[in-house]
């Protein structure tokens, strides 16, 4: 399996968990604007299905909040 693949495995784990979740939150506030940028982007696919969980919840808003304060993903 790609390295790739399995970072992208983990990501979605740890945003659905009760504790990691504030782990990806917290990386989306200090990383720079180009990693930012390709987190959002993994993370914008599965925002729909996040919203079904408690703590993809916090994501889900996060994601949304940087979006609203200038992010450059389009297609939200």
């Amino acid at each position: 399996m790609e390295c790739t693949s399995v970072l992208l495995i983990w990501l979605q784990a740890m945003m659905k968990d009760q504790y990691a979740n504030y782990v990806v939150q917290k990386v989306l506030e200090t990383c720079d604007d180009q990693e930012r940028e390709l987190l959002l982007s993994r993370i914008r696919v599965h925002l729909h299905a996040l919203k079904k969980y408690t703590y993809g919840k916090h994501i889900v808003a996060r994601v949304e909040k940087l979006l609203a304060a200038g992010g450059k993903i389009e297609n939200y």
